[in-house]
């Protein structure tokens, strides 16, 4: 009917691009208390046009035409009945002799005034309705060629039309549904943006009508906008659902292209760059052709994935000699040190961690605290890289492992930097050990050893019964710097839990023989989250990163937010996290001090930086010997978190106000 309907305002193009509105298709203005109450379909809310021409607000449209009309006619009728019987018609018409020319007269004056009439009046009439059904149908159309712009369901116009003949056997349909409501229902693992009001929904596209939800299955109107539908309803009649994680940013000219083919699971990226003789790539320029790229280009030019050199793979490869050489030995010594040395958490957990002997002061930290607030940290094993760690781990209380085959070589000094060399060589370090508890059948939670406990986050946390992480093979501290190096999960891989199971042991088996990444990259953590992105695409690995602004697991992130608003309600007692993380920070000196002004730090002076034999005391128990039975409180930069104001120190960072 309302095709019909447009036909008498404006010619059917033949044009077969030039899209008419077709039958059936349901307005999409929501329903108001106020408004009439017309029909409409329950699942999207809207009014189907068919329903339209039988309400009463169509009949009182054409009262209105026709009332006019009939009085018009009848007033038009006596006027002429008078005019010629006082014999005064215009002149140009003449004076009639006869009665029949008298009447030949009146009727061509009828005529004329009543066809006058009925244009201005069906003039008025073609309006209204045109108006009726460009409102009520989404027809927005002006001329012949103009295709039909409905309105969506959020009263906007969505601009969404496709041609089922070209793209029907990969599209079938669309629809929107609440970001938040479909990440509620479809966990992704990744720390989630916040939503904004242009990136508040989730994009659906269903393959075929079949994958439809049922609601618009249903319906006899040919989609040509995105209806909003809950969640549980978008994905209702989706056996399969693939994800596509994308930027929302308005800084970029991104284009998706979906295209009809045999099933890929990665994305394949171009980018417009200058491709130089090497085959390195520019910045971005508009210029340029689109070229094929890595993920980790970014638009600057800088590649964050640069394929590991020749010299760094022989690297990789001699350490990965030394490993399967020494395995069988390393097995045993763990296999003992497990039965005889610790004891571990719920006979199947694990902590591990790695240190040398420059940052065994943190270590030390790491102990003192947990055994001052009465934590059992018996299931803690800790991998030295040089026997001077071991000895001290040993005589503080912990369980330790100094492994000469594969740790021989690594400094015993702290990293100077993030990033350089010895950091590097720290981060090998860190995948060997996790691999070798996994290859025993252990679960494991890893942490660095500038972390400090306020719950135990085995018993309390990864371990506890009914716990939300249980359905996970892998759970991370989120470590904050959404960037391309670590997308799309931006997973800290200095505390993670890690659950024992094919797909994880294969996760971490991987990731040791793709060492070359790490020592390419100078970075464990960007390594790591380029392995276990292609293993939960391949292995469907469950990964889960407790987003940064969770109260649980904080770390270098909320220490140098500039608001300082989490370490404010951390200081006055309103959040109650399980650990934190000393991260972010520029090497081992300013993790000390800021332990230190938070009022997290345990550690006599005399030994910090010592071997275990040149520490002052009985050094049989170092516990007793390094381990301040309070928080040895200092303060060194004002602009960063303390647990009391530190206004009279310098800034760390130039221009940063004080944070108290």
């Amino acid at each position: 009917a309302c095709e019909l309907l447009l036909k008498t305002i404006r010619p059917v193009s033949s044009n077969p691009s030039s899209i008419m509105l077709p039958h059936g298709v349901p307005s999409t203005r929501r329903y108001h208390p106020t408004a009439s109450s017309w029909p409409r379909n329950s699942a999207t809310n809207v009014t189907p046009v068919s329903d339209i021409f039988g309400t009463s607000k169509f009949c009182f449209l054409l009262v209105v035409i026709a009332i006019p009309s009939f009085l018009l006619g009848t007033t038009v009728s006596l006027y002429a009945g008078v005019d010629c019987s006082n014999s005064k018609v215009p002149a140009t018409v003449g004076t009639p002799k006869t009665e029949e020319e008298n009447e030949k007269i009146i009727e061509k004056r009828v005529q004329e005034l009543v066809k006058q009439k009925e244009e201005a009046l069906l003039s008025k009439h073609t309006a209204l309705v045109k108006k009726m059904v460009e409102q009520e149908c989404g027809e927005l159309a002006t001329n012949n060629n103009q295709a039909a712009v409905p309105v969506g369901a959020g009263g906007s116009a969505d601009k969404l039309i496709y041609d089922p003949d070209q793209i029907g056997g990969m599209l079938g349909g669309v629809a929107v549904t609440p970001k938040d409501n479909f990440t509620d229902l479809i966990e992704l693992g990744v720390p989630l943006d916040k939503v904004k009001p242009d990136s508040s929904h989730v994009m659906m596209l269903y393959s075929r009508k079949k994958s439809m939800p049922t609601a618009l299955q249903e319906s006899s109107w040919k989609q040509t906008y995105a209806p909003e539908l809950p969640a549980s309803q978008a994905i209702e009649n989706c056996d399969i659902l693939n994800v596509l994680l994308v930027d929302h940013g308005k800084g970029r000219n991104q284009c998706l292209a979906l295209v009809p083919q045999y099933e890929s699971y990665h994305i394949q990226h171009f980018m417009r760059v200058a491709e130089t003789h090497n085959g390195l790539h520019g910045k971005l320029d508009h210029n340029e052709p689109l070229r094929l790229v890595s993920r980790g280009l970014t638009d600057k030019g800088r590649e964050e994935f640069p394929p590991p050199k020749q010299s760094v793979t022989r690297q990789a490869f001699e350490m990965l000699r030394n490993y399967f050489n020494s395995l069988d030995e390393v097995m045993a010594d763990l296999k003992a040190i497990i039965k005889n040395d610790m004891k571990p958490f719920n006979d199947k957990i694990i902590t591990v961690m790695v240190c040398n002997h420059g940052q065994s002061e943190l270590l030390i930290n790491f102990v003192c605290d947990a055994k001052r607030k009465g934590f059992d940290i018996s299931s803690v094993l800790v991998f030295a890289t040089d026997e001077e760690t071991a000895e001290i781990a040993k005589s503080i209380g912990v369980a330790a492992y100094y492994d000469k085959h594969n740790f021989g070589d690594i400094p015993a000094e702290a990293a100077r930097r993030y990033g350089d060399s010895r950091f590097s060589a720290m981060m090998v370090a860190k995948i060997i050990c996790v691999q070798l508890i996994s290859y025993l059948g252990y679960d494991l939670l890893f942490q660095d050893v500038d972390i400090v406990w306020y719950k135990h986050p085995l018993k309390d946390y990864f371990a506890k019964p009914d716990h939300w992480s249980l359905s996970y093979d892998a759970i991370f501290q989120d470590d904050g710097a959404h960037s391309v190096r670590y997308a799309p999960y931006s997973s800290n891989s200095g505390f993670y839990y890690v659950r024992n199971n094919g797909r994880t042991r294969s996760f971490l088996n991987t990731l040791l023989e793709q060492s070359a990444i790490i020592f390419e990259t100078d970075s464990h953590q960007q390594a790591m989250v380029a392995v276990m992105s292609e293993h939960v695409s391949l292995y469907g690995l469950k990964v889960k990163v407790v987003h940064r602004d969770s109260n649980d697991l904080p770390g270098g992130f909320q220490w140098n937010q500039k608001s300082g608003n989490y370490m404010r309600r951390f200081f006055s007692g309103e959040v109650d996290p399980i650990i934190f993380h000393m991260s972010w920070t520029f090497n081992k000196d300013n993790k000390l001090k800021y332990f230190q002004q938070m009022g997290s730090w345990f550690v006599q002076d005399k030994c910090i930086g010592k071997k275990k034999g040149e520490i002052e005391g009985d050094t049989t128990d170092l516990f007793a010997a390094c381990c301040s039975a309070e928080p040895l409180f200092t303060c060194h930069y004002k602009d960063k978190p303390s647990l009391k104001p530190c206004k009279d120190s310098p800034s760390i960072d130039a221009g940063r106000p004080s944070f108290w």
